[in-house]
């Protein structure tokens, strides 16, 4: 049995050692680009190496590069789909140990690299300590040849022969052990991450290399991590094979628990511009981390560092430990909504769970959470919040309807942040505006709204029958058949439909001396982005049809702003028909009370 292979589909990713590259043949096809290392690369490079050199090693303990992706042509004869930088780069530092490999790795051949474009390109590089072609013919012969007297320049300026020695050891020793017939290689080496992709994949390898570098196949960091956990030279005992089975188990249920969408989207906020395929990495990422400005593969580098200095089992352990937490969080109610509400906020999940291991838990829940609330909405005025600080708005109502949902202590409910998230939940006026003028496009829907609250069902053929069989006053039954003759147009008037609409905005008691500022926070409300835009330019009592509707059809309307519609806030009811700034301050005012009763005042902080 080899050593170190995981199966991702019927591709096969494994660690390679330099030496099992031994006599192989890599061809650069014309869709890469050339070489184009610099300098301060391939010193980056060989520094690394150094530093991995000169530290103490536990047996086995490797240094991985990045991963090589390829495509068997022909036996030992590969195309290499990304990678050929480093590729490229070890070749030239495998050429600088020339008389030592042949001395001391007799057996070792050279692999060879071709680039399509350039058919001098193998012989260049073969002879790059004398070069028979110009350096200047082509551009990639020009960073080929930098590359490789930079190697030469380091060397000279590290003046220190044990670490020559020790280097070339790094890159080719091995030494192989058997263990319960698997070969394990213990020596301190360096090894790349080999992604072959299989012979039986339809896709070409212009359209791998494309999704590849736009992160389309999962190559990420949670393979690439897996492939670090899965290393048979981690399990060292006669149970190695029970353990790491164990460890795969355990993935996977942690894997499947963060596809719970309630309990992703709890955690992940909706504006993280880290994207995931496997959701695991986002504990990973944690952990190493990582943010939208690291390098690519930062998270495998860190655990490849971690792996390596503390071993795989008290890794995972580790990354156990942070997913307990995350589950006793989302559990636990009242840490679900109030994290939930802070993360979504931007604060870091990495600060709440450094705090949660320093202090008491009590006093995290209701001092330092209460604080980090508090900061939120530092400086907002909630009575005069207006439409246009639309980001504050949706803050405070969002905070609310959270603590409107955590005011009911007998009750199951949650908040969900995974319809918030995902629904794009937005601000709606309750009382329309005034300046608010019909469209072309929305006067059908317009009219078909005024007829179904007024007529509740209808047939277009019988409209106007239905309308004179309602039973209502002259007046109104004209405007109706006005509406319904508006409805059945092809061709709508837009100036008889805003006539008709500043009528029932009347009748609806919905003109500006209703409702004096109608951008104030008492006559706004958060609702998900499909009942916004069915919101249109619906009236008040409308409105509140659709929100009952939606609520008894199982549609989930955020709690504060089904109160709303239902006037819970209002003291006295005089009419369900209209928004009336009474109502609008009783509404206010609650959402103040209701804030300020769990922040935490400025000066008691």
């Amino acid at each position: 049995m080899t050593e170190q292979k995981q199966l991702t589909g019927t591709n096969r990713l494994e660690l390679k050692t330099l030496s099992e590259l031994s006599g192989m043949d890599f061809i650069i096809k014309d869709y890469q680009r050339g070489y184009r290392w610099s300098p301060v690369e391939v010193e980056r490079l060989l520094d690394d190496f150094a530093e991995f050199i000169k530290r103490d090693k536990k047996e086995g303990e490797f240094y991985c590069l990045q991963p090589v992706v390829v495509r068997k042509i022909a036996e030992n004869r590969y195309e290499v789909i990304d990678g050929q930088q480093r590729l490229t780069t070890l070749n030239l530092l495998l050429q600088y140990f020339g008389d030592g490999i042949k001395y001391n790795y007799p057996s070792f051949r050279l692999y060879g690299i071709e680039y399509e474009t350039r058919p001098e390109s193998r012989e260049f590089l073969a002879n790059i300590k004398s070069p028979k072609v110009s350096a200047d013919v082509y551009i990639d012969f020009h960073f080929m040849n930098e590359a490789y007297l930079t190697i030469v320049s380091w060397f000279e300026r590290m003046a220190d022969d044990s670490l020559r020695r020790d280097m070339l050891d790094a890159l080719l020793k091995m030494k192989r052990v058997e263990n319960n017939g698997v070969t394990i290689d213990k020596a301190n080496n360096i090894r790349v991450i080999w992604y072959e992709v299989a012979e039986d994949e339809t896709s070409s390898s212009v359209d791998i290399f494309t999704r590849l570098n736009i992160g389309k196949i999962p190559l990420t960091d949670a393979e690439l991590v897996k492939a670090l956990f899965l290393s048979r030279g981690n399990f060292g005992d006669s149970d190695a094979e029970l353990r790491k089975i164990n460890l795969s188990t355990e993935w996977n249920l942690i894997e499947q628990h963060l596809h719970d969408e309630s309990f992703w989207h709890f955690l992940n906020r909706s504006n993280n511009p880290l994207k995931y395929s496997s959701r695991i990495e986002f504990i990973f990422d944690i952990i190493s981390g990582r943010t939208q400005k690291s390098r690519k593969y930062h998270t495998f580098d860190i655990f490849q560092q971690l792996i390596a200095s503390d071993g795989a089992e008290k890794v995972w352990l580790k990354v156990k430990q942070h997913y307990n937490l995350l589950n006793e969080w989302y559990m636990d109610r009242e840490l679900y909504h109030i994290i939930g509400y802070l993360l979504e906020q931007g604060v870091k999940i990495e600060e709440l769970m450094d705090e949660w291991s320093r202090c008491d838990k009590t006093q995290f829940r209701h001092l330092y959470l209460r604080s980090k609330v508090s900061k939120t909405v530092s400086g907002i005025k909630i009575p005069e919040l207006s439409y246009d600080s639309r980001s504050e708005v949706k803050k405070v109502l969002l905070l609310f309807n959270i603590l409107t949902v955590l005011q009911k202590d007998n009750s199951d409910m949650r908040f969900p942040f995974n319809r918030f998230k995902t629904e794009k939940w937005d601000i709606e006026h309750v009382c329309s505006q005034t300046d608010r003028t019909l469209e072309k496009s929305g006067i059908s829907m317009w009219c078909k709204d005024i007829l179904e609250f007024y007529l509740s069902a209808f047939t277009p053929d019988a409209l106007e029958e239905t309308v004179r069989g309602a039973g209502y006053d002259t007046g109104l039954e004209n405007d109706l058949l006005a509406v319904a003759s508006l409805y059945k147009s092809d061709k709508p008037d837009k100036d008889a439909a805003s006539d008709l609409f500043s009528k029932f905005q009347k009748r609806f008691n919905e003109e500006d001396a209703s409702i004096p500022d109608k951008d104030n926070i008492s006559n706004l409300a958060l609702l998900d982005y499909a009942t916004n835009r069915s919101y249109g330019n619906a009236f008040f009592p409308i409105k509140r049809k659709r929100i009952i509707e939606n609520d008894s059809n199982g549609v989930f309307v955020p709690i504060a702003t089904k109160n709303l519609f239902l006037k819970y806030y209002s003291p006295r009811v005089n009419s369900l028909e209209n928004w009336t700034e009474e109502d609008g301050n009783h509404y206010r005012d609650a959402i103040e009370k209701t804030i300020n009763d769990y922040i935490i005042p400025e000066n008691h902080e």
